[in-house]
């Protein structure tokens, strides 16, 4: 996961999170497809204090008679009309309401898949210093037709950094020649301490580069991701192993003779995510046991679906050491230099 992830990990996540749903309710023999609908209203959303723009999923679950892949293709099977719904955030501070912003909608183009992606309905409001790690907010949405309500309630991720780290000294060394060879690859250990609110944390390098064919330069970026790291107590660790950094790059990368590459930063980016949100993941991690029923968890009172917190924490332009850099240069055979 994006895990965690930015918006197009949300997209693809609730994808999913709704076609498990539409299944669900269409292979169900315990119910009448001639009675009358039930309003079934699905949230996802990630508050993130780090980022300006907080995005909330609203769609709806559904019944029907025909295939499920093809009434997913419907964009009026998923998605209400914007003048259907009222969407509210509430601050509160000991549970009583202190501020309040409506959601706006918006249409954002999201990848082709089984969901329609030319009406891809998202509401969102400008955080304005709006969230803060003193206070709860609790969404509502309200059908100002049927007047039916749905609210939730989470917590914020209020910061993050790591333990002893000085971002202007610090270069990753993922290689030294003078070392034997079984020794020449090393690791990088980041450390750091639970935060208030946090419960798992996924750590990405960013690794940037540009491209030059003869006419265009062109920057690229891979994003080699880290195992998701669950808080058990005491201080928390993620290793960056320097044999795993460079075949990542060797198999993401490909050979080619007629481009000039050049090594530009590294970006190291660390997503915090609540205990609710670890749940969320792990009810939805692919079935590998004997027995394939996959129990639901929402947190969405009224509605199904999940409202959360992460928070995503950058440092950027981090450099490599220089027997790290030769190493790309001269043994990756990717057209560095």
């Amino acid at each position: 996961m994006d895990n965690f992830a930015n918006v197009k990990k949300i997209f693809k996540i609730f994808s999913l999170f709704s076609l498990i749903i539409i299944l669900f309710k269409c292979c169900d023999t315990d119910f009448d497809v001639n009675a009358e609908d039930k309003e079934i209203i699905v949230v996802y959303a990630l508050l993130d204090k780090s980022k300006d723009t907080q995005y909330v999923k609203i769609n709806k679950a559904f019944l029907g008679e025909n295939n499920a892949l093809i009434m997913a293709q419907n964009s009026e099977s998923t998605n209400y009309l914007p003048s259907d719904l009222e969407v509210k955030v509430y601050k509160t501070i000991d549970n009583e309401p202190v501020d309040s912003i409506y959601l706006v909608d918006t249409v954002l183009v999201k990848e082709e898949g089984i969901f329609p992606s030319n009406e891809n309905i998202i509401y969102y409001f400008i955080n304005n210093n709006f969230l803060n790690g003193n206070s709860k907010y609790s969404l509502h949405i309200k059908n100002v037709n049927t007047q039916n309500l749905i609210n939730s309630n989470t917590n914020i991720i209020n910061s993050f950094s790591f333990n002893n780290f000085n971002s202007n000294a610090f270069l990753f060394g993922f290689y030294n020649p003078s070392q034997p060879d079984t020794l020449k690859f090393l690791s990088k250990t980041m450390e750091w301490n639970k935060v208030t609110n946090g419960e798992i944390y996924q750590l990405d390098l960013k690794f940037n580069y540009n491209e030059d064919d003869g006419n265009n330069l062109t920057n690229k970026s891979l994003l080699f991701s880290q195992p998701l790291e669950e808080f058990t107590g005491g201080v928390m660790t993620s290793t960056i192993e320097g044999s795993k950094f460079f075949n990542f790059l060797q198999q993401n990368i490909e050979e080619n003779e007629n481009v000039v590459r050049r090594f530009l930063s590294i970006d190291i980016i660390m997503t915090v995510g609540t205990p609710e949100l670890n749940t969320y993941i792990k009810v939805n991690e692919p079935i590998t046991g004997i027995v394939q029923h996959r129990p639901q968890y929402s947190n969405i009172d009224n509605g199904i679906g999940l409202f959360s917190s992460r928070y995503t924490y950058t440092e950027y332009n981090i450099g490599l050491t220089t027997d790290s850099r030769n190493y790309l240069i001269n043994e990756l055979n990717r057209s560095f230099e």
